[in-house]
């Protein structure tokens, strides 16, 4: 009867009844179609999914998964695809009341506010690299040493108050949302009574007549919250520069402007066309009920559980399987750049020899979150110059027939000059014995370099591989040699190479042409 009505006109209370007793698992009739496509599309997203996660953890030590946090992001997918997946068994079967209620007070909330630390994530590492920047070039070697101001000491405790603000932003809101159930359990019996373990009923007709309505208070209120600081975040995702039209930056706004406008028509449903909604009060003398579109739309929304529920399978998508196609799109280009001599190991070298060019790597880097590759490839070039002057000042002092006048070479203000800069001509012509034991002149900057950049503690510690780093840290403080970065230098060298480069060679190919003709 109520599908006779005009979509733009209020039902009647006789077809209001029949909607509000219309369920969905058990009516072959009128919802036929859509569950097999419920079915279908079940299907289809546990087979993709699976695929996805599995292929998300072998390619953990990619640079496109480690740039996206592969912890957080793999547990926030895993989470992702649970939610779809128990978000999807209602559609197919009836389920208990306590069932749905999990689903939407504890699982998808933890999904939510993963994504929101993704966003908040974001945006902290994003400055946080910028401040990487102006820390380690304003690091001291000489004079007074105040604990507080030297990078080694406030930016790793930076970094790990960027991890605890995560942390906090996933578990305090999950386990508030768990312990506010346990209370309106404890307290309001009517929800206790109407929503139990046990019976299982239609998920759709428990909607339409707020069945433990007490729980899905707490839901709503979450809601808000989420959503006061998930506009926040989009405001200052929208001051972001991302290397990637689709990248990290991509990925967070549009899965924060979907949740806001799928929260706002969720609430919105809830609320018209509900039992006990706002139009079924009296006015006058009459109750005036639903148009017919609201209701139309609150069945095939499923109060506008399935609209969250594809948002939740974009969230998976975004996170997971996007990077994916970052991966092998990457790995695809790669392929048509080996004919193409700009892409070559040795062009990338006359690359990193041209300040001008190094600048606009290190901007890259910064979008990129991995900044401290740049500032190691950039004070490596100062320890050779470090080097060549030592070598220089070395010779003259030898030809004035007193070795010990090195010793009034005043080196820090050439150092500090060389970091204030940090524009290092070409070394090309420069060559040196990596042999030669580092003399105690130039010892202190050897020294720095390694606990800003090798030291797990340091403030820009870059990737590589244990067995360099070991060998490193065995010989730094006890015989270093000038080449004893070297190896490292060649891995990072080969990092950059990989990441990005090629977002460089992109963005400006033309005028790197033009820089190095």
């Amino acid at each position: 009867m109520i599908y006779e009505s005009k979509l733009f006109e209020r039902v009647t209370e006789e077809e209001y009844n029949e909607y509000i007793n219309n369920e969905f698992v058990n009516n072959d009739g009128k919802f036929k179609v859509e569950k097999t496509i419920y079915q279908v599309l079940f299907m289809l997203f546990i087979i993709l999914a699976l695929l996805s996660l599995i292929l998300f953890f072998k390619l953990r030590e990619s640079y496109i998964i480690r740039q996206r946090d592969f912890c957080l992001t793999f547990i926030g997918g895993i989470f992702a695809f649970i939610s779809v997946v128990c978000s999807f068994i209602p559609q197919l079967m009836k389920t208990t009341c306590m069932y749905n209620v999990f689903v939407v007070n504890v699982l998808i909330i933890i999904v939510d506010f993963i994504f929101l630390s993704r966003s908040i994530r974001v945006i902290l590492y994003y400055y946080f690299n910028i401040f990487k920047v102006t820390s380690v070039k304003n690091k001291k070697i000489n004079g007074p040493y105040n604990v507080t101001i030297e990078p080694n000491y406030y930016l790793p405790r930076l970094y790990k108050r960027i991890k605890r603000i995560i942390a906090f932003v996933i578990i305090v809101p999950t386990l508030i949302s768990i312990i506010a159930n346990c209370i309106v359990y404890k307290v309001d019996k009517e929800s206790r009574e109407s929503c139990d373990f046990t019976t299982p009923k239609d998920a759709l007709k428990s909607l339409k007549t707020n069945v433990g309505k007490g729980y899905f208070r707490i839901v709503a209120i979450n809601s808000v919250i989420y959503m006061i600081f998930t506009i926040i975040a989009t405001f200052f995702l929208f001051k972001i520069k991302d290397a990637n039209k689709y990248g990290l930056k991509f990925e967070c706004i549009s899965v924060s402007i979907l949740v806001i406008i799928v929260s706002l028509i969720n609430a919105f449903l809830q609320r018209n066309a509900s039992e006990n909604s706002i139009y079924g009060i009296s006015t006058s003398r009459k109750t005036q009920y639903p148009y017919k579109i609201v209701l139309v739309l609150f069945e095939y929304t499923k109060g506008g559980r399935m609209l969250y529920t594809f948002i939740l399978a974009y969230m998976f998508f975004s996170s997971i399987s996007l990077p994916l196609i970052h991966y092998y799109s990457a790995k695809k280009n790669r392929s048509n750049y080996l004919d193409d001599s700009m892409y070559s190991f040795q062009y990338f070298y006359k690359v990193l020899n041209t300040p001008t060019l190094v600048k606009e790597l290190r901007d890259i880097a910064v979008k990129e979150f991995s900044v401290e590759n740049v500032l190691f490839w950039e004070n490596y070039q100062i320890l050779q110059l470090m080097v060549y002057r030592y070598q220089i000042e070395y010779n003259k002092a030898k030809e004035m027939g007193d070795e010990k006048l090195i010793s009034q070479y005043n080196f820090d203000e050439y150092y500090q000059h060389q970091v204030q800069s940090l524009s290092s001509s070409s070394m090309d012509d420069y060559t040196y014995n990596p042999n030669m034991i580092v003399p105690k002149e130039i010892l202190p900057y050897y020294l720095s370099f390694f606990e800003i950049f090798i030291d797990f503690k340091g403030p820009a510690v870059v990737n590589i591989s244990g067995v360099t780093n070991r060998r490193i840290n065995n010989n730094i403080h006890s015989c270093p040699t000038v080449g004893i970065f070297d190896d490292a230098k060649n891995e990072v060298v080969e990092l950059m190479y990989d990441s990005i480069y090629p977002i460089l060679l992109k963005e400006n190919k033309k005028h790197m042409r033009r820089t190095l003709s």
